[in-house]
């Protein structure tokens, strides 16, 4: 079926669950919450969102955010919280069938409510899940958040089996459910009877766990749980009979995926655990990091011997590559050669990541850490030691070299990385390491640059100097073309001053000197103002080159503040260029650095996840309250930096002109400060590490060409380039927060690209959860899924990895005005009826037999059939685990988190399980030997 048809079905059933949801959260809160229900209202954001705002009895109250997207495989459901703010985002599949749909929104909201009333205590997450099928239980009685939805599922289960208003066939599937979900809560032994050890050992735990989910189960609940919780020999035939058939394809659908997946043993500790498999202490984190950070070092030296032994016996050493970490390090291939220099929070001198340990609680799940461990209070910012020891240890797990690489093409035309690593101790930088590239590159090295003050926006905007040559290049060589003389010598010259550093005002001033200087906008009609742009951005950076030469030290871009590559008391006056994240950062590290400044924020109104994060509104207060009074927040529009000599300070400092309000309510006002720090957004270049291939390419006549890369669930993975040059192709993938700024001279500005790739990443992470797609646990996921999707694609899985010129249609948000919901529900069931799961039309299995069949009372028509190799025989799933079907390459099973597949014990999501595999080891005691460089291999 063609992509498009289905991707517009797939839209309108988006519309149909969430016009679903609409109708029926009010009744599946009342359940779930019971007695402690009071009220659900649905209410409208500014910017026409509607959500729904949940008050209990109690007098507590949270904010619910619902929709319905595409999701990965395995996936149903998934809920961000966000304590910090009450504000709870809960998605759904759109792939799950309607019907499906209230016993999801059950276990969401239960374990919404859990993990709300958890951190309302200041109390850190249940690691482990008691309501599991393990056998012995131990000691444990507590209950983590997935079982609280569990026992919302079993409530809400329990309330259709016994409404009468139901017809008895549904009353009969929701008992048939309920029944087969005490088998996976632990309800009851699933041990023959004859086996006596085995029987007693479960039905021990099935006890414990009786008891302690008791008081949490509705009356309901109870008394279904009291016929149905025996062994099968106990039940009555019709419930035998029904128990049986989910059990065996429950077992079938096991083997399959375990076929796929098979079994590994731990070799090495998780990230951030002990050799016991339990989190460091708090108050071993700080020493914890160094010893990585030492331990890297010695690893990096290692690595770096080895090339540079191979080297000199003339081999020249031929290796998978990855350029930079972060992150994007959850994606990490232990057999590839990982390039990065530990940047950013490596350095970053601040508190620690913005969002709290709640608000992170995925990376669980994507980078096999506990973030609620590293804090005290789970609404705390996770601590930049945990983070660094969670790279470090992510970074060691193969080669690595501390450094930093660029891609260059060989004399033959072969793609190698220059490995330019740093000094040491004021020395002079070793010379850099040559490595031939194997496959294909990937490159993850973090935000894009920041945007010099005074830039030209708007639809003819220019964002920075390299864009401004790059598009007068283009003129020069349209005149070149058409024979003008001398344009080929000025466009020879502009290309040497760009690549050799010259300022931008010699640029300026050469161009503006130039005989062609009129030919260059002539006859451009709406093209002149883009032309006139360049000129506005050259003139623009040379103000900024001229302020940092006056005021050393003074006027700095936020990463230098980031990376902590400024001193905060050369002046005691700062002002904030831009009121996003990086700028509200930067003004809590200089205040923070300096306990005798006052800094003023001037930008746009802050952005709105801002209000939902830790840092900014605890800022506010600390700050910015009558008390202190050292932080001060402008909503203006700012123009290029000025400087100013002061004579009674003796010394240069900065005007910064800026305007508020609006059309003929405008007033000019100007602020002024020894301090400058532009954080007004991130330009869209190429990342560094290929800028001086695009050069190489060009300078021989080849061409780049880029697309977007997603997975078979139309999960975003990055972008990747081709490098077409002398008859060859040279793919290179871009990952992390780099891939989510595409740069503009691949991915053309008018194309609205960009946008589309900015609402969809709003649309995954609203900003109500605090978080962004660049943000540090929203890329360890993408990691994740790239990892998984170029694993599939390199064992021959050529649809692993989808190649696209524009965002897939389902990731449009729907109109839901436009369409009836008689018309949504027919094209959702058309959809099913023909559509395979992953739009591939050649399955026979429809949608809602992948996403969550359902077990039914066994009728001579409806036993279950033995299995086909296209049409496996579902297990009945739960929203914490999903049905599986045939496994394909790309899929891990449902219950194992894909930062590591076959990697983890199986049965608790989330942090790694303690496993006697590990090795003895905490943090490295550096005598344990070193990696192998494998060059070569």
């Amino acid at each position: 079926m063609d992509t498009t048809v289905t991707d517009t079905r797939l839209r309108a059933r988006q519309a149909a669950l969430i016009a679903a949801v609409k109708r029926e959260l009010p009744t599946v809160a009342s359940v779930v919450l019971g007695e402690r229900f009071k009220s659900i209202d649905e209410r409208r954001s500014d910017d026409g969102r509607e959500y729904f705002a949940l008050e209990d009895a109690q007098g507590g109250s949270a904010s619910l955010w619902l929709d319905a997207i595409p999701m990965a495989s395995g996936v149903i459901s998934s809920t961000m919280t966000n304590t910090t703010t009450d504000q709870y985002v809960v998605q759904i599949s759109d792939r799950l069938p309607s019907e499906f749909l209230t016993r999801v929104l059950a276990h969401e909201v239960g374990e919404l409510i859990a993990t709300r009333d958890r951190s309302s205590q200041g109390l850190a997450p249940v690691r482990e899940n008691l309501l599991n099928q393990e056998p012995d239980i131990g000691n444990r009685h507590e209950l983590s958040s997935r079982d609280h939805g569990r026992i919302a599922e079993l409530n809400w289960l329990a309330a259709r089996a016994s409404e009468p208003t139901l017809a008895e066939e549904h009353q009969a599937e929701a008992r048939a459910d309920l029944s087969a979900l005490l088998d996976r809560c632990g309800l009851r032994p699933v041990a023959p009877m004859a086996d006596s050890e085995r029987f007693t050992t479960e039905s021990r735990a099935a006890n414990r766990r009786y008891v302690v989910s008791n008081d949490l189960l509705s009356s309901d609940a109870k008394r279904l749980v009291a016929t149905l919780a025996h062994p099968i020999e106990h039940l009555d035939p019709t419930d035998a009979t029904a128990l049986q058939a989910s059990r065996d394809a429950a077992l079938r659908a096991e083997r399959q995926v375990e076929a796929f997946i098979g079994r590994r043993e731990v070799t090495m500790p998780m990230p951030g655990y002990d050799q016991n498999g339990l989190p460091l202490p708090r108050d071993q984190l700080k020493a914890a990091s160094v010893q990585w950070a030492e331990y890297r070092a010695q690893v990096s030296t290692r690595t770096e011997e080895a090339i540079e032994g191979q080297l000199a016996k003339g081999e020249f050493p031929t290796r998978r590559v990855v350029i930079g970490g972060g992150a994007s390090l959850t994606g990490r291939d232990p057999d590839a050669l990982l390039i990065d220099a530990a940047g950013r929070w490596h350095l970053d001198p601040g508190q620690g990541i913005v969002q709290s340990a709640d608000q992170d609680r995925d990376l669980a799940q994507w980078m096999g850490v506990d973030p609620h461990s590293t804090v005290e209070h789970p609404g705390h910012r996770l601590p930049i030691d945990a983070v660094r020891i969670w790279e470090d240890q992510l970074a060691t797990r193969g080669d690595v070299v501390n450094g930093h690489a660029r891609l260059r093409l060989g004399r033959n035309g072969e793609l190698l990385a220059e490995i330019q690593r740093p000094a040491e101790d004021g020395k002079e930088a070793p010379p850099p390491l040559w490595v031939a590239c194997d496959g294909v590159p990937s490159i993850a090295t973090g935000l894009t640059p920041e945007v010099v003050p005074g830039m030209p926006r708007g639809d003819d905007g220019v964002e920075s100097r390299a864009e401004a040559v790059r598009l007068i290049d283009d003129r020069l060589r349209e005149l070149e073309d058409e024979g003008l003389p001398h344009a080929g010598d000025l466009r020879t010259w502009l290309t040497d001053a760009e690549r050799g550093g010259t300022d931008a005002r010699t640029v300026l001033d050469v161009l503006k000197s130039s005989p062609l200087m009129e030919a260059l906008t002539a006859g451009l009609g709406p093209g002149k103002a883009r032309i006139d742009n360049c000129f506005g951005a050259l003139a623009a950076t040379g103000k900024w080159e001229t302020a940092r030469e006056e005021a050393p030290g003074r006027a700095l871009l936020g990463d230098e503040v980031a990376e902590n590559r400024f001193d905060a008391r050369k002046t005691k006056d700062w002002v904030v260029a831009g009121s996003g994240g990086t700028g509200v950062a930067n003004a809590e590290i200089i205040l923070t650095q300096n306990p005798d400044a006052h800094v003023t924020v001037i930008g746009a109104p802050p952005p709105s996840a801002l209000r939902h994060q830790v840092q900014f509104p605890a800022m506010e207060k600390a700050y910015g309250g009558p008390d202190e009074k050292r932080l001060t927040f402008i909503t203006a529009r700012l123009g290029a930096i000025e400087t100013y000599w002061d004579e009674e300070a003796e010394e240069t400092r900065f005007q910064i002109a800026y305007e508020e309000g609006e059309g003929k309510n405008i007033q000019r006002k100007v602020v002024r400060a020894g301090g400058y720090v532009a954080s007004l957004g991130r330009t869209n270049p190429l990342p560094p590490a290929l800028q001086v291939l695009a050069n190489e390419v060009r300078d021989r006549s080849g061409e780049i060409s880029g697309d977007l890369q997603f997975d078979k669930d139309d999960q975003y993975i990055g972008y990747g380039l081709t490098f077409t040059v002398d008859g060859k192709e040279h793919r290179v993938d871009v990952d992390g927060a780099a891939s989510w700024q595409l740069p503009r001279e691949i991915f053309a500005p008018e194309s609205g690209l960009q946008q589309q790739l900015n609402e969809m990443g709003l649309r995954g992470l609203p900003s109500e959860t605090g978080n962004a797609a660049p943000g540090f646990s929203p890329v360890a996921r993408q990691s994740a899924l790239r990892a998984r999707a170029v694993a599939a694609a390199q064992a021959g899985d050529e649809s692993a990895v989808q190649r696209r010129s524009t965002i897939p249609e389902r990731w449009r948000r729907p109109n839901l005005a436009s369409e009836s919901a008689a018309e949504m529900e027919t094209a959702t069931e058309t959809e099913t009826e023909t559509d395979a799961p992953g739009g591939d039309p050649a399955s026979a299995t429809p949608p809602q037999r992948e996403a969550q069949p359902r077990q039914q009372p066994p009728t001579a028509e409806r036993t279950p059939s033995a299995p086909t190799p296209d049409r496996p025989e579902p297990t009945t799933p739960t929203p914490d685990r999903p049905a599986s079907t045939t496994p394909t390459p790309d899929r891990a099973a449902p219950d194992i988190p894909l930062w590591e597949v076959g990697m983890r014990p199986r049965g608790t999501p989330g942090a790694p399980r303690p496993t006697t595999q590990q090795p003895q080891q905490l943090p490295p005691d550096h005598e344990r030997p070193g990696p192998g460089l494998g060059v070569g291999d």
